[in-house]
């Protein structure tokens, strides 16, 4: 059962705990074995120098390296624990992160970009597998080395005290100081990779219409700005440096000074003073060690917060405790209110209607009235904010995933296709997928002639975001993506868009051949001839269901003095110059039937009656119909 990202976060952060309290273990003896350096300076100062022992002080060396040698062993197991925990935790989360990189669109629209995940990920990994953690599990040990100091000398230890305390606040003064240039400096670099992303998008269309030369000074500004961050930064990190550098150096000479002095004083012997000189370099050695990583330690700390906000915002994943039987018979839209990610308004609302097993549906509507947001509903990338969207009387979100994409195929309005070969694009990048179900997709979208004609044929690599390809081609390998697999509802938004006659053709006899196998298509047009093959037609206007119905009933209502759309040329054979055409809106004259004036079941549509243009006679009724009507009238056609 999937989780959700939040939950895996959580998960990944709690099997840290573990391996932690192991390098733990090892950094408390590491840290005990770096007393050996001070026990042996004491001992030879105050032992070996005062009986002029040799066999003593060979024996004391040999134990000080066998010591050495262990405390380096500790150390590059310590180091190689650190590194395989980074590998670990980006490993629990990345596939995670990755899904939730792919939906952050669907869920925060254009603030999307706003959200880097992965790379938020990569600086937590890179931080784990630093030296910053290490020092942070030294740290702990500076009381043991000041307690150390204390009951060699309390003054030592009040002037160690006095300096380490002067370091802390040192590294806190930087953190506030430089806190907000860090923010500002991420900010404004992913402004500009943004841009630059987007620049390398549209490429052709920036070098078509020399676009290049502004681009690049917009670029330019964003880029100064982020170098002008950096180098508030640098000087920032440089000025705290050599601060903390000099007075650690200071620092340690007058630990050494006021020891001679205690020494003269006959208060401390030499071993002594040398020995509290070094545990001194070792207790402020992790304090040096955490300012000079404490901007990787700001960013990984922050990069946390920013991913743990994130998934927070995250819709929960949908626990099925039972998996629902592949749709069937029936799509139903009930009352739906769409508002985009990241909006406040509803672009679409109210719209109802009910398709079947063998229906294709035509959408049509002028621009921005809000068809591909319709769609987007029904392919459940976008969630309702009012409403159902059903398959078979079950709810979308009572699927799960992997059975939605069994059952839905979607060509989007915008074709991406991926980096990799034609027949992986078709097989949607999985695994199991067979030759017979990459060449049956084929066949049916009509292009598995088109693919042969590549030297490769299904091999033939289609370069980053489809480039090799022209339009048409990869509108319609993107239909046979949106068909692979036989899936029982296939959405095509805009799809002969980019087509000649004979890929309109194609597309007409694959949605043929989808109604007689019992599937359900919707189609999303401009161009009449998209809805050639449909039987049913929802007209839009500003977000709201205008007419649905019976194609023949519903163009004729809209457009009483042209009537049906025509077939594909290439389907029709030559056509007489100045023949008439269907346009996507209503010629002058014709009417459109008011709902409010409608006779009959309104719920949220009601039923409309088109009255011919100018005296020509036109159909008797046009009816935008309820969910009510629909049921009705299939019950009462199944009864007779």
């Amino acid at each position: 059962m999937k989780t959700s990202a939040e939950v895996q976060l959580r998960t990944a952060l709690r099997t840290l705990k573990k391996p932690l309290i192991g390098i733990s273990v090892i950094s408390c003896l590491g840290n005990v074995l770096m007393l050996t350096g001070p026990i042996f300076m004491m001992l030879v100062y105050n032992k070996v120098l005062a009986s002029k022992s040799i066999p003593t002080l060979a024996a004391l060396s040999l134990l000080a390296l066998l010591l050495y040698a262990f405390y380096g062993l500790l150390e590059a197991l310590r180091g190689k624990l650190m590194a395989r925990v980074g590998i670990t935790f980006d490993h629990r989360l990345a596939p995670t992160l990755f899904e939730a990189t792919l939906k952050l669109p669907l869920h925060f629209g254009p603030h999307a970009r706003n959200h880097d995940p992965l790379q938020d990920l990569a600086s937590i990994r890179n931080y784990l597998m630093g030296p910053g953690p290490v020092a942070l599990l030294d740290l702990p040990w500076m009381p043991i080395y000041f307690a150390i100091l204390f009951l060699v000398s309390p003054i030592l230890f009040l002037a160690a005290g006095a300096g380490a305390l002067f370091l802390v606040i040192l590294s806190m003064v930087n953190e506030l100081v430089t806190k907000g240039t860090v923010k500002s400096a991420n900010q404004v670099h992913a402004a500009t990779m943004t841009l630059l992303l987007d620049a390398r998008r549209n490429s052709e269309a920036a070098a078509a219409m020399s676009m290049g030369d502004d681009l690049c000074k917009r670029w330019g500004g964003g880029y100064v700005n982020s170098i002008s961050h950096a180098r508030d930064l640098a000087d920032h990190a440089s000025v705290f440096g050599a601060i903390s550098k000099t007075v650690r150096l200071v620092l340690q000479s007058a630990m050494l000074a006021l020891g001679a002095f205690l020494v003269i004083e006959a208060k401390m012997s030499p071993g002594a003073m040398i020995a509290c000189s070094v545990i001194l370099a070792r207790a402020l050695t992790p304090i040096d060690q955490v300012i000079g990583n404490w901007r990787s330690t700001s960013a990984a700390w922050q990069a946390l917060r920013r991913l743990r906000a994130l998934t927070s915002k995250l819709p929960q994943a949908a626990k099925q405790q039972h998996g629902m039987p592949r749709p069937r018979h029936t799509l139903s839209v009930r009352d739906v209110a769409i508002v985009p990610p990241g909006g406040t308004i509803a672009t679409v609302s109210g719209v109802s209607f009910e398709i079947e097993a063998g229906d294709a549906l035509g959408i049509i509507g002028p621009s921005g009235c809000g068809k591909s947001t319709l769609v987007r509903a029904l392919v459940g990338a976008w969630p309702t904010a009012r409403g159902d969207v059903r398959f078979d009387n079950a709810l979308i979100a009572q699927y799960s995933p992997d059975a939605l994409a069994d059952a839905i195929g979607h060509l989007p309005q915008s074709i991406e296709l991926f980096d990799g070969t034609i027949a992986e694009n078709i097989a949607r990048f999985r695994k199991d997928a067979t030759v017979d179900q990459v060449v049956d997709a084929a066949r049916m979208a009509g292009v598995h002639d088109m693919i042969l004609a590549f030297p490769k044929g299904y091999d033939t690599p289609v370069g980053e975001g489809g480039a090799i390809l022209s339009g048409g081609q990869r509108q319609r390998i993107g239909l046979a993506r949106a068909l692979f697999g036989n899936p029982f509802i296939v959405v095509l938004d805009e799809p002969n868009s980019n087509l000649d006659p004979l890929g309109e053709q194609s597309l007409n006899d694959a949605i043929q051949q989808m109604r007689q196998a019992g599937k359900i298509v919707v189609i999303v047009a401009h161009r009449p001839s998209a809805i050639f093959a449909a039987n049913k037609i929802l007209s839009v206007r500003n977000g709201r269901a205008e007419m649905f119905g019976p194609k023949e009933q519903v163009l004729a209502a809209l457009f009483p003095r042209i009537g049906q759309p025509h077939k594909p040329a290439q389907a029709m054979g030559p056509q007489p110059v100045g023949a008439p055409s269907v346009v996507a809106t209503a010629q002058p004259g014709a009417t459109r039937s008011d709902p409010s004036t409608a006779s009959g079941p309104q719920d949220g549509l009601g039923t409309a009656a088109a009255e011919p243009a100018n005296g020509d006679a036109g159909p008797a009724t046009a009816t935008v119909t309820s969910l009510d009507a629909t049921r009705t009238q299939r019950a009462s056609s199944h009864a007779s």
